[in-house]
């Protein structure tokens, strides 16, 4: 497992590696990786969870919801405002955590139409044309020092019927974009890629045609803009968030919130109130029932219970949240 997360599993991680032990026996063990995110070049602390188990003679003892709020605790410490899961099931929706439909999914249909431009397999030499090309997206993973050259190894590594194909868009001027497709039984979908989107849309149509398949699925956030005539599918991100601690969600996402609204948004919090929360922007208050229902208005089109105003001005101006898709070479 360490060659497919080299990053989660690897001894500079080795304090968010939770375990517990009993009689001397590890019965449960959760690990999680911190990584910031810029939402149009703010940063926020993020933290993927992965590598969740316990050891079937220790289940239904509870462990596995008391390693969970242990590696929330946490997380507090180190300011970590959401923490990302790459499962779906009922132990994370228990512990608070919700699915959000924020993305979009493009059926690239395939069509042999010769390019300006070839397309090859990616090389060594390629990797700093790939990072420039990554690093221009406002909204993205923030990889340090070696990540990418780590990432595009293990993101990529095969097991049983998956397989990648990495490839490189390049004209006479260089490398102008990439693609990473992953490959299994049910299809092929885009795992990344970087560049020119109206570039990509192409490139993945002549992908198609040349491996001799009728489509490649490409998943986007919803707010991206495409090429005309791509009609997409709403789509979750995948597995399921938790906000971890809505206040410093807030201020840490306060020049994003500045950018977009400007100093009104100066006043706006989200203060937790027992199993709701309360939206405030100076005298207006907007009560949330839930967590679910948070998730809905930060990362949705849902404005549900708005009081109209102000506030329904404001939450148009910064909502949904703009949101890297996560199943992409970061995912751990």
């Amino acid at each position: 497992m360490e060659r497919e997360f080299p990053l989660l599993l690897c001894e500079g991680n080795r304090d968010n590696m939770r375990i517990i032990e009993e009689e001397e026996e590890i019965c449960s063990v959760i690990n999680f990786l911190p990584k910031i995110i810029a939402i149009e070049g703010t940063s926020i602390l993020t933290a993927s969870i992965g590598a969740v188990c316990t050891h079937p003679d220790y289940r239904g003892r509870g462990y596995s919801s008391l390693i969970l709020k242990d590696a929330e605790d946490r997380m507090r410490e180190m300011g970590v405002r959401i923490c990302l899961i790459s499962g779906t099931r009922s132990l994370y929706t228990r512990w608070g955590a919700g699915r959000v439909k924020n993305s979009m999914r493009y059926r690239v249909p395939s069509k042999g139409k010769k390019l300006p431009w070839r397309i090859r397999e990616y090389r060594r030499e390629d990797l700093p044309s790939l990072k420039r090309i990554y690093n221009s997206q406002s909204t993205r993973y923030i990889r340090e020092e070696r990540d990418f050259e780590l990432l595009i190894d293990s993101g990529t590594f095969p097991f049983g019927d998956t397989s990648y194909y990495r490839c490189v868009m390049e004209d006479q001027e260089g490398v102008r974009g990439y693609i990473i497709l992953k490959r299994t039984p049910e299809g092929v979908i885009v795992k990344e890629a970087g560049g020119k989107r109206v570039e990509i849309f192409k490139s993945l149509s002549y992908l198609a045609h040349e491996l001799k398949i009728e489509e490649i699925n490409y998943i986007l956030p919803s707010e991206e803009r495409v090429p005309a005539g791509y009609m997409g599918e709403e789509e979750y991100l995948q597995g399921t968030l938790k906000i971890i601690d809505a206040a410093g969600f807030v201020e840490d996402l306060r020049p994003y919130f500045r950018q977009c609204a400007g100093k009104e948004a100066d006043s706006f919090n989200i203060i937790e109130a027992g199993e709701g929360y309360r939206l405030t922007l100076e005298n207006e208050v907007l009560k949330i029932s839930s967590h679910d229902e948070l998730l809905k208005v930060i990362f949705e089109k849902s404005n549900t219970g708005s009081t109209g105003g102000k506030m329904n001005k404001f939450l148009d101006m910064v909502f949904p949240l703009p949101f890297p898709w996560t199943e992409n070479l970061n995912y751990q």
